[in-house]
């Protein structure tokens, strides 16, 4: 039977691939650890260890972030840039040999824009560019 892979988001960029293994432990045996800037994935060899550590460790904290984990989504559309989740506008290719990034996933602040004098006719959900 296949493995199966959670997600786990709000990863903290000082989380390593040990951190990742400890915090999983218990949980079943682990096929494959994948850490992103900001997020990553692990991979289970059985369905039922990957539904007993979403439902117990979703909200946990992990390396002094609260995390969260959740059922992967399907590897669908990939392409040459890495899609699957968002579309191709929003995806980016860092050059060769540059290492991680030097700034981590965007973050949602207390701070906010407010917009006014608006003509009518102004869409603010597309805005023709």
């Amino acid at each position: 039977m296949s493995g199966c892979r959670v997600f786990i988001g709000r990863l903290s960029p000082h989380a390593r691939e040990r951190d990742v293994e400890k915090f999983f432990k218990g949980y079943g045996r682990i096929k494959e650890i994948n850490l992103k800037n900001g997020f990553g994935f692990v991979e289970f060899e059985d369905h039922r260890d990957a539904d007993d550590a979403v439902y117990e460790l979703n909200g946990k904290e992990l390396c002094s972030e609260r995390v969260t984990i959740e059922h992967a989504r399907n590897r669908r559309g990939r392409g040459r840039f890495g899609g699957g989740r968002f579309p191709t506008r929003f995806s980016y290719r860092q050059p060769h040999g540059s290492g991680s990034s030097r700034y981590g996933p965007p973050l949602r602040t207390e701070y906010r824009i407010i917009v006014e004098n608006l003509s009518s006719r102004v869409s603010w959900q597309k805005p023709d560019i």
